[in-house]
C-alpha cells in the first residue's frame, strides 16, 4: 500500500478537531441540562459520552449527545429564546465537528481552509435556522422581552456577517 504526502500550508491536527468536537458536545449538554438536578452517575455517564465522542468519533456519538440534549430540553419547561438560539447553534456545530472529526485518524492533519469552508457553510445555514428557531419559540408560547429581541437580532447579524466575511473558495 502506498502513502501520499500532501504539503499543507496551515495544518490543523486531528486531535484538535476531536477536542473541539468534545468541547462543543459538552457545551451543548451544559446549556440543555442547565438547572437540572442530575444524579452523579448520570453526570459521569455524560462525561464518558463526551470523551467517547472525541476518542471514537466514527461511531456517531455526536448525534447521541444531541439526542440527550433534546431529551433534556423536552423534559424541562419551555426554554427562553436565547437558550433556544444558542442550542440551535451548538447542536449544528456539534454535529458538524463530529462529522469532520469522524473523517480523521489520530495522525491526520486537515488544512485550515477546509475547516473554514465548513464553518462558512454552517454560518450560512444558521441564518435560516435561527429565524426558524425564533418563529418556533414564539409559536410555542414563549413571550419575547426587549432583551430577547435584541439578542435574536445580534445573533442573526453575527451569523450573516460570518457567512459574508469568512473566506470563500477561489
Amino acid at each position: 500500500m502506498s502513502e501520499v504526502t500532501v504539503a499543507l500550508v496551515r495544518p490543523v491536527p486531528s486531535w484538535a478537531l476531536r477536542g473541539v468536537a468534545a468541547l462543543l458536545g459538552a457545551a451543548t449538554l451544559l446549556v440543555a441540562l442547565a438547572g437540572s438536578r442530575l444524579h452523579p452517575v448520570v453526570v459521569a455517564g455524560l462525561v464518558a459520552l463526551v470523551v467517547a465522542t472525541a476518542v471514537v468519533p466514527g461511531l456517531g456519538l455526536a448525534a447521541l449527545v444531541v439526542l440527550v440534549a433534546a431529551t433534556g430540553v423536552v423534559a424541562g419547561g419551555p426554554p427562553a429564546l436565547g437558550v433556544v438560539m444558542l442550542l440551535v447553534l451548538l447542536v449544528h456545530l456539534t454535529l458538524w465537528a463530529g462529522a469532520l472529526a469522524a473523517r480523521t485518524s489520530w495522525r491526520t492533519r486537515v488544512e485550515l481552509g477546509v475547516v473554514v469552508h465548513g464553518l462558512r457553510d454552517v454560518a450560512t445555514v444558521q441564518v435560516g435556522a435561527q429565524v426558524l428557531a425564533v418563529v418556533a419559540t414564539v409559536l410555542g408560547g414563549v413571550s419575547l422581552g426587549a432583551g430577547d429581541v435584541w439578542r435574536a437580532v445580534a445573533l442573526l447579524t453575527a451569523m450573516g456577517a460570518a457567512a459574508l466575511l469568512l473566506p470563500r473558495p477561489s
